[in-house]
């Protein structure tokens, strides 16, 4: 997710492609390029007038479409600039406060042993994991870097191989076609060590160093499915295994909701999961600098999230 930014003039979209590495295996798991079908392909003739700056971001859920997958490299590879998404705000500064070394394997076995009691949500072949977020990214163009306006997420990601999903994101429906279930996202080893061994291995040559892109990885997984308690508690004592994870005391979700994080640093850029001090349920995510670079000064906020729905529900579009 931290690539350090570099500027790039466009002219059009296909221009845009082939500034861009060609697009991974699907298999791998690139789990959000999902709703890049919906949301970018909806909104492509906006593009072509677009002159975007390019950094690293989070990536989305798989798209089935061979278009999708050439502008889902797009979004892979950084945040696209659109005229409609300019207004934001100047992204603010927060506290960076020390990260415990020592303390974030024990905290991640402990949310461990609590995920693994937790009683598994049935889920039918044809139903639907919704999920409601609120988020904010930041947005590069001309001038200052700004935070997207906080704005609310919906997904339905279906249970199954074959299904399709739907995005609602800051007021824009999207049918995603057919998608990646979460079947296939939780099709996982429950095993830790096995586990992450699949991780480095699945994404080899991606993100900026391997510790790093299995920590987005797993942060990926976290977020968006709704996950077995067995895998959940493996993604957890796996996350425990990643060379430079800290525990960091205290840490804000996009809803305003104060947590324990834990969190790795690449390039200047913190990201953080969040989880509640008392019950260990997973709040959401926090990126910021910790540093000053040529980016920004440290503090600055440069991501924010928060699950505030994850439930089943029988058809896309139903809410629960």
């Amino acid at each position: 997710m931290t690539t350090p930014p570099r500027r790039t003039e466009v002219n059009d979209l296909a221009e845009l492609i082939t500034l861009l590495p060609p697009p991974g295996n699907p298999g791998l798991p690139d789990r959000r390029l999902q709703d890049l079908k919906g949301h970018l392909m909806s909104e492509i003739q906006h593009a072509a007038a677009v002159r975007p700056q390019i950094r690293g971001r989070r990536r989305l859920l798989i798209a089935a479409s061979a278009a999708a997958s050439v502008l889902a490299a797009a979004l892979a590879a950084g945040v696209v600039m659109r005229p409609w998404e300019r207004a934001g705000q100047p992204a603010p500064i927060i506290q960076v406060l020390q990260g415990d070394a020592s303390g974030a394997g024990a905290f991640l076995n402990r949310v461990a042993l609590v995920a693994a009691a937790k009683p598994q949500e049935p889920v039918g072949a044809g139903q639907y994991i919704y999920i409601k977020s609120r988020i904010a990214y930041s947005i590069l163009g001309d001038g200052p870097r700004r935070l997207d306006n906080l704005h609310d997420r919906e997904i339905w990601i279906p249970q199954s191989p074959g299904g399709h999903g739907r995005l609602h994101e800051a007021g824009r429906p999207s049918d995603l076609g057919i998608t990646t279930s979460n079947e296939e996202m939780v099709d996982l080893p429950s095993d830790p060590d096995l586990l992450l061994k699949k991780i480095y291995a699945d994404t080899r040559g991606q993100g900026n160093s391997p510790d790093g892109e299995a920590f987005t990885t797993i942060g990926d997984l976290l977020r968006e499915s709704l996950m077995p308690p067995k895998i959940s508690a493996t993604l957890y004592r796996a996350a425990a295994k990643i060379p430079g994870v800290v525990l960091v005391p205290d840490s804000v979700d996009a809803a305003g909701r104060h947590g324990v994080a834990v969190a790795h640093v690449e390039f200047g850029e913190r990201t953080e999961w969040i989880f509640d001090k008392t019950t260990y349920e997973y709040l959401g995510e926090r990126s910021y600098l910790v540093e000053d670079t040529s980016d920004g000064k440290a503090g600055m906020l440069t991501a924010t999230t928060a699950v505030i729905t994850r439930a089943v529900v029988d058809r896309a579009g139903q809410r629960p």
